[in-house]
């Protein structure tokens, strides 16, 4: 089946910037945190995937990383691991969230807001330049093609920035496969996936096998209504 708009696939180059502000305690941090553009909290939440195409390991975040090594709070440390960040579909809210938990535990432990980290926590934040690639899909065949083609932080944009980033509720495979093929089965399956759990080269490996299955599902009824016939 042929799409009605191709999918054209893009991908991002993201200049990290130090936008000045730092934290020395956990007082200081949540301050900043508060006032703190939303890039940041983008950044300092994602960058280990983008640049390293793996899944982190006891810390997923820059944040529970600080927290953890640099005070030794490691209580705090897990609870920010644990944030499921596919909860969240915009960043103000996950910002919130984010405050709640460093709140939450200062009022638990009240003397532990102005305990000194080992090295400071500098706040960064990304500038994207986003580009096209020369890759596009008119169906779903040639959508694996190009999944393969493309590099991981094509992958990136497409699946992490395009839902929490841009404040989408999907990432922009499932939206073209349902808006092109009326196909809602697949694109919440591939909506369904948690990126946070696997590696950028997993992750593309599941997609392209979720494509497969499901053709292979359709094939199988073709089969059998010949078969009937």
């Amino acid at each position: 089946m042929r799409a009605k708009v191709p999918f054209e696939f893009y991908t991002s180059s993201q200049l990290v910037e130090i936008t000045g502000r730092r934290a020395i305690d956990l007082k200081e941090f949540v301050s900043v945190m508060k006032e703190i553009e939303e890039s940041s909290i983008f950044y300092h939440i994602h960058h280990a995937f983008r640049e390293h195409h793996f899944a982190p390991g006891e810390y997923s975040n820059d944040y529970a990383h600080w927290v953890g090594e640099e005070l030794g709070e490691n209580a705090l440390a897990e609870k920010l691991t644990n944030i499921n960040i596919k909860d969240f579909s915009d960043l103000g809210a996950l910002r919130k969230k984010l405050v709640e938990i460093v709140e939450a535990h200062l009022q638990a432990n009240p003397g532990n807001g102005e305990v000194q980290a080992k090295h400071k926590f500098y706040f960064c934040k990304n500038i994207g330049v986003v580009q096209s690639t020369k890759y596009i899909a008119w169906d779903l065949e040639e959508f694996c093609a190009g999944l393969k083609k493309v590099g991981l932080r094509s992958l990136f944009f497409h699946f992490f920035e395009a839902r929490l980033r841009l404040g989408r509720k999907s990432n922009d495979f499932s939206d073209w496969i349902k808006d092109n093929f009326g196909d809602e089965t697949l694109a919440r399956r591939i909506e369904a996936l948690d990126p946070y759990i696997y590696t950028m080269d997993q992750l593309r490996d599941k997609i392209i096998a979720l494509i497969g299955g499901e053709k292979e599902t359709l094939l199988a009824k073709v089969f059998k209504w010949l078969k009937v016939k």
